[in-house]
């Protein structure tokens, strides 16, 4: 197993992780859940410390998913945004423009 050097960006600022390559695609995922999360907490409060928007949008996400709700409510911005992102590259990978 290799590992592969993946480059994150979590609210604003790039962060470098070192992942065997087979993580990599689930390493990225989970960080636009965390980075979707911490969006919706900035925008909700401005006045919040990148520290504290940052460990309550992890404390959100794991709460969710100790409880199997991660991704199960239709209202979570995280998932909505990921998946029409991947809806968005997955037209464009199917159904390029000429």
């Amino acid at each position: 197993m290799s590992a592969a050097k993946v480059n994150l960006t979590i609210l604003n600022r790039l962060y470098t992780f070192s992942a065997p390559e087979e993580d990599v695609q689930r390493l990225k995922t989970a960080a636009d859940v965390l980075n979707a999360r911490a969006d919706e907490i900035r925008s909700a409060d401005r006045t919040l410390t990148s520290e504290r928007v940052a460990i309550t949008a992890a404390l959100q996400v794991a709460f969710d998913a100790i409880q199997g709700k991660l991704g199960e409510i239709p209202e979570d911005e995280a998932l909505i945004k990921r998946m029409a992102t991947l809806r968005f590259k997955c037209d464009e990978t199917l159904d390029p423009l000429p």
